[in-house]
């Protein structure tokens, strides 16, 4: 086994020295490279960082007249962005940096994706690294961020990659993503589409809503999910034809978005949210319903605290239970996706979709397990699942979640007592079990 691993955990864990802080990661397949965003803090003199913090509208800059010579020569700690591509050892020995791409001073890369764009002077589809920046100059000089593309070759480290792209935008760049071709950016409250040419990048359609500050964009066909930092989420589509964005409907609740991702379950789709109060809601698109106001509003088809900041889903098709003996036919549908996710604390999670039937099985179990086992120091789980709002005003969505943590206790009850709860609910022992096998086979990625 590989000796750089420690397995003194729940599994094996490889640490992978950085000398700095990582704030993104993406993969990029085609490679096996992992580009991410690290900063690292560097000691400057006062007088360099003033110098550094200019309004190149405005032309003036900082001025250092109040300041004492000794003051001038203070050191300050500023934190220096770069982005890291970086290659996982064959054997499992420490990672290679194969190349750096530096930011400018006082510049913070918040964003980085490998997108396909499309190239219309040559026609083909162009495998690039986006990233998004934003200058960091003090309250007093306008938001600008950069968005920056890059390929990446098959040559040596030192050409590795090279810059296609650059171009300065107002506002912040803190999301990117490529939907059907076009790169759609978050720049401060904007959000623009755009066209790629191969050396420049032409607006095509923009979307000029309330956000405040764009944390995630996910992309299904023409559909678009959009997480703010404070005004929730919304849905919007894009229409070729005409060249448009158009807002679809939006959660009119106030929410501190961390991450959003689409939830995929045959032709049904959803929209999944983790917010600053540790929970996670599940929304749907119902234009046709009175309560959704026309379509404007989405509507909430699920809620559930987690206890824990997820501040990643990451969509990943679900595993066919069809080979499995006493499988029900027609219950293993192909386009169902299961959402894992990643937590501040260091877990990881998943939520998945379930048949309706199953469900209701296993929200009955859930019930009743809830009183029949013992919990740890005497919390009650159904108390501590319910959504955290902080004193703000929110209606209660449908308890359409079942607790797998929960119900994954029923095998540790005696033989006696799993026989007597299925009795209870009205059903047998072995469906119970082969509903929870079905369902840990169906999300078995790891």
């Amino acid at each position: 086994m590989p000796s750089t691993s420690n397995y003194d955990n729940y599994w094996p864990v490889q640490k992978i020295p950085l000398r700095g802080t990582p704030h993104q990661v993406t993969y990029f397949s085609e490679r096996n490279l992992y580009p991410l965003i690290v900063s690292v803090p560097v000691h400057k003199p006062v007088n360099q960082v003033l110098s550094s913090l200019v309004d190149p509208e405005a032309g003036h800059q900082m001025d250092n007249h109040n300041l004492s010579s000794d003051e001038l020569h203070h050191t300050y700690t500023v934190d220096e962005f770069e982005i890291r591509i970086m290659e996982p050892e064959k054997s499992g020995g420490p990672w290679e940096t194969k190349a750096t791409i530096p930011m400018q001073s006082s510049e913070n890369a918040l964003t980085v994706r490998v997108v396909t764009l499309f190239n219309t002077t040559t026609k083909e589809n162009e495998t690039l690294l986006a990233i998004g920046t934003a200058y960091i100059q003090g309250e007093d000089v306008a938001a600008r961020g950069r968005v920056l593309l890059y390929s990446i070759g098959r040559g040596t480290d030192n050409n590795l990659v090279s810059e296609v792209y650059s171009k300065e935008l107002k506002g912040a760049i803190s999301a990117l993503a490529s939907l059907q071709g076009h790169l759609l950016i978050a720049s401060g409250p904007k959000i623009i589409l755009h066209v790629w040419t191969g050396s420049e990048l032409n607006g095509i359609a923009f979307y000029d809503a309330p956000p405040l500050y764009v944390v995630s964009l996910n992309i299904v066909k023409n559909f678009i999910l959009l997480g703010d930092v404070h005004k929730s989420i919304y849905f919007l589509s894009w229409k070729e034809q005409g060249a448009q964005l158009s807002l679809l409907a939006k959660d009119f609740g106030s929410l501190d978005c961390f991450a959003t991702e689409f939830l995929i379950d045959g032709s049904t789709l959803s929209l999944m949210v983790s917010d600053e109060q540790k929970n996670i809601q599940i929304f749907y698109y119902a234009p046709k319903m009175s309560e959704s106001w026309k379509g404007q509003k989405l509507l909430s088809r699920a809620e559930f605290h987690v206890g824990a900041h997820v501040t990643k889903f990451f969509r990943i098709q679900m595993l066919s239970t069809s080979g499995r003996t006493g499988a029900t036919a027609g219950s293993d549908k192909t386009n169902r996706f299961a959402l894992l996710f990643g937590t501040l604390d260091g877990s990881i999670g998943c939520v998945a979709p379930l048949e309706e039937l199953t469900f209701r099985r296993l929200q009955s179990l859930q019930k009743k397990l809830v009183d029949a086992v013992p919990h740890v120091a005497g919390l009650n789980p159904r108390s501590f699942r319910h959504f955290r709002s902080n004193g703000k005003a929110h209606r209660p969505g449908p308890d359409s979640i079942v607790d797998c943590e929960l119900l994954c206790h029923y095998e540790m009850l005696p033989l006696e007592e799993q026989l007597e709860i299925a009795h209870q609910i009205g059903t047998t022992r072995s469906q119970i079990l082969s509903n929870l096998n079905d369902l840990t086979l169906g999300t078995s990625f790891l």
